[in-house]
């Protein structure tokens, strides 16, 4: 999945088209940055390949990119983690058979979606419809089976949230990509109180990082800086954590 996730990011940030109009990372081989030449399948073995290479192509012997195999290190770990915290949850206990792993499946996907939105908003400023919206499809089509719809309320709040701030600084605060992720946010969260969270976290994690990046003379004051990996991010706290720093706030404020 990791080596897969890094086609997709690879594909969407050089916009990669196919002639039948489907998204770029649908089909085709692996290629070299360089040279162009097909990858054999023994040179794509996620982590492996990169060692035994020695980070360069077989071929034209340039350096491959630390991204691909960060990439899916870190996509193998996240998935070990995720399914610990499923079965932490004792998930797995309260569910049984093909639902149970379809859910899990589900929020692998959740997950993946998340890395390649963050990873190409990051260094585009632009968040693919090609990934997004079969995202939110998938989180809508998920209710008709927990029938929860109460989370279609919360994602239309945080879609509106967002399509407020988009329309006062008309595109240049926020763009509506974001809006786009706002509702999709709502879907995967679920209550008001954990979109609140996230939004919060997303906002103060964005200007610590904004900080930072100007003190190190990365960018100026004027400079765009992608919101949606700070959404992301803070989605995925709330998801975890949203009810525990929800409930520490109002304790601490009474």
């Amino acid at each position: 999945m990791g080596s897969f996730l890094s086609v997709v990011v690879y594909r969407e940030v050089n916009e990669v088209k196919n002639a039948n109009f489907l998204p770029g990372w649908v089909w085709g081989r692996s290629i070299c940055d360089h040279c162009r030449r097909k990858l054999l399948w023994y040179d794509n073995i996620p982590l492996f390949s990169y060692l035994l290479l020695k980070g360069k192509c077989r071929w034209c012997h340039q350096p491959i990119s630390f991204q691909y195999p960060l990439i899916e290190l870190l996509t193998g770990l996240e998935f070990v983690w995720l399914y610990w915290i499923l079965s932490r949850f004792a998930f797995f206990g309260q569910i049984e058979g093909f639902y149970s792993l379809a859910l899990a499946g589900y929020w692998f996907f959740i997950f993946s979606v998340s890395v390649v939105l963050a990873l190409v908003d990051w260094k585009t400023q632009i968040l693919p419809d090609t990934v997004l919206l079969p995202a939110i499809v998938l989180a809508i089509l998920r209710l008709f089976i927990t029938h929860q719809w109460q989370f279609l309320f919360s994602a239309f709040i945080a879609g509106l949230f967002f399509l407020s701030l988009f329309l006062v600084t008309r595109g240049k605060g926020i763009g509506f990509g974001d809006v786009k992720l706002g509702f999709f946010m709502g879907l995967v969260l679920g209550w008001w109180q954990r979109v609140i969270v996230a939004i919060f976290l997303a906002f103060l994690t964005g200007a610590i990082v904004g900080v930072i990046v100007v003190i190190l003379k990365k960018k100026t004051l004027k400079s765009a800086i992608a919101f949606g990996p700070f959404l992301l991010w803070g989605m995925w706290l709330a998801k975890l954590w949203g009810d525990q720093i929800w409930n520490w706030y109002w304790r601490l404020i009474h």
